[in-house]
């Protein structure tokens, strides 16, 4: 008798999930695809730029120390042997 009731458990949880993937998937998708279609406007609003067209972007909001300046990048070269 217990193994007859874990089957119709059993099978009446396979049948459950089986409606609710079903009913969520799509809406996951669609959400998904959303997504993706605005990342994608949103590059190619940044490559409508004119050619020759310079921008500077700086982060909004200030961080770290008010009196440091930001005199660009700091490469470090190596010496190279003949």
């Amino acid at each position: 008798m217990a193994f007859i009731k874990f089957i119709i458990i059993a099978v009446g949880i396979y049948y459950l999930l089986k409606w609710t993937i079903r009913a969520i998937f799509p809406f996951l998708v669609k959400k998904t695809f959303d997504k993706m279609q605005e990342k994608a406007n949103q590059q190619q609003g940044q490559q409508s730029k004119k050619e020759g067209e310079v921008t500077i972007e700086k982060p909004s909001g200030k961080t770290g120390d008010p009196h440091k300046k930001d005199v660009g990048d700091y490469v470090d070269y190596e010496e190279v042997d003949d």
